[in-house]
């Protein structure tokens, strides 16, 4: 079985594949270009690579979010799109969840940590892989005390609030910096996982946590 996974909520746009669970290959740009300039000749180029065709794909994944608005939608979009050509299922993996899959195991709650700017964070807690608080929109200031002593953070908002962490959470602990770049392999981790589980869906949706800019505009126009 064959999973394509991409992923675009993040600064990178990056596809990874899976045979049978195991990696078989990942490619990911990080350029400054558009995600809409890139996913879809990225993932055409990754399978391309691997002598694979879209009708050999089993299973799609999309990185839902938290993360960007726009890229969010770009990469759900391009997921259902292919999964429904193809007649494949997809699974659906949080930005969060991913960042998690990535670290390998370790002793103590990870914090999976976004900067969504202007002291507000996406953020998760994690205990091996039982999740310990869902993901959701949080006022950095007010959700770190509330962590357990010697967390680890992982993700952009580990960099971005590196002191604010360290002045709140005792004995915090901090992901090798390659590892707050979300790419598309951890969503493919995480997503084979809830395949093997037999959570698919037909249609992946975007995971809001907060209001989009133009749904905030309308609300203060009105």
């Amino acid at each position: 079985m064959i999973l394509l996974a991409l992923s675009t909520s993040g600064r990178a746009a990056s596809a990874a594949l899976l045979k049978d669970g195991a990696p078989l290959a990942e490619a990911t740009r990080d350029e400054g270009l558009t995600h809409s300039e890139t996913i879809l000749l990225l993932a055409a180029d990754l399978l391309d690579q691997n002598g694979l065709a879209p009708r050999d794909i089993g299973v799609f994944a999309a990185d839902v979010g938290p993360g960007s608005f726009t890229g969010v939608r770009i990469g759900v979009c391009a997921v259902n799109a292919m999964a429904a050509a193809c007649g494949a299922p997809v699974v659906a993996v949080s930005s969060l969840a991913a960042l998690r899959e990535g670290i390998s195991e370790e002793p103590g709650p990870v914090c999976t940590l976004l900067d969504a700017r202007n002291g507000n964070a996406y953020a998760a807690l994690f205990d091996k892989q039982a999740c310990l608080m869902q993901p959701a929109a949080a006022i950095v200031a007010e959700l770190l005390p509330t962590l357990p002593r010697g967390t680890l953070f992982v993700g952009d908002g580990a960099e971005t609030y590196r002191d604010e962490i360290l002045s709140a959470v005792p004995n915090a602990r901090f992901a090798a910096p390659q590892r707050n770049l979300l790419t598309a392999l951890p969503v493919a981790r995480a997503a084979w996982r809830l395949f093997s589980a037999g959570e698919t869906v037909r249609e992946a949706m975007p995971l809001y946590l907060r209001p989009t800019q133009a749904e905030r505009l309308y609300k203060e126009k009105k």
